[in-house]
């Protein structure tokens, strides 16, 4: 009966601790902190979103579009390149009411990290390019 237990106490503890991430999980890891970070510097710079305290609101990821890593990006050590189109709202003065706004920024993971740029818009539904 002890023998069991002590089993039965290892399959639960394997099956809690963290797991490697492969595929798609590995590809992207860290991106969503990235669309975070993107979504607080929105906050900080856009001048509608400072107009007053909730000056922005109901942040949304619309779409994320994966790109095609060409040969001189693989040279370059690129391992994911996707678009990302983000809305929310804000807060438009001389309406006195909330109007919709939308981002568009290209992220690119290089060496385990990622960089972001502004790019052009894309389709909110499907961010193929417009």
């Amino acid at each position: 009966m002890k023998k069991v237990w002590i089993l039965a106490a290892a399959a639960l503890l394997a099956s809690c601790s963290p797991k490697a991430k492969s595929g798609a999980e590995a590809k992207y890891d860290g991106l969503d902190g990235e669309i975070l970070a993107w979504r607080q510097e929105i906050l900080k710079a856009d001048k509608i979103c400072l107009a007053k305290s909730d000056g922005c609101q109901a942040f949304e990821v619309r779409c994320k579009g994966e790109r095609e890593i060409s040969a001189t990006d693989q040279a370059k050590g690129v391992t994911a390149k996707l678009v990302v189109a983000m809305s929310w709202e804000g807060w438009e003065e001389v309406r006195s009411e909330y109007r919709p706004q939308s981002g568009f920024s290209e992220f690119t993971k290089i060496d385990g990290g990622w960089l972001r740029a502004p790019t052009a818009p894309v389709n909110m539904s499907t961010c193929v390019s417009s």
